[in-house]
């Protein structure tokens, strides 16, 4: 049953992400979630996970793939780990893929429905040769 939430509530991450909508987005995360994206702060908050993809939604960022590798339940928590693939295209710019892994720390609130607690991932893109 967990496994469906976790694949149920990811297919409508990447149908936002599709859309262009991060308010849909934010609203799959608890009203505390956490977000670490890769070589930024930590963002708190549904209003600022929503204004973090509202902002990667301007720079191009038009579709994700979500794929879970392994769900670990743990009573009202529980966590993913899966890989991510995520088409960029700027404006005017050139098309980029990234990829990479991600790490979601999941909870069941009081009324139910699974959420996204903390939300971590790292690219698969080694930094440039010095």
């Amino acid at each position: 049953m967990l496994q469906q939430a976790v694949q149920d509530t990811n297919r409508e991450w990447m149908e936002a992400i599709k859309r262009g909508d991060p308010a849909s987005i934010a609203a799959l995360y608890t009203d505390d979630a956490t977000l670490l994206p890769p070589n930024s702060e930590a963002i708190r908050g549904r209003q600022g996970i929503e204004a973090f993809f509202k902002a990667g939604m301007q720079m191009g960022i038009s579709e994700a793939t979500l794929e879970t590798v392994d769900v670990t339940y743990l009573g009202d928590v529980a966590y993913e780990v899966g890989a991510y693939t995520m088409k960029i295209e700027p404006e005017g710019g050139q098309a980029e893929t990234d990829r990479g892994n991600y790490v979601v720390v999941w909870k069941r609130e009081s009324d139910g429905p699974w959420k996204l607690a903390v939300d971590m991932w790292n690219t698969n893109t080694p930094l440039p040769a010095p």
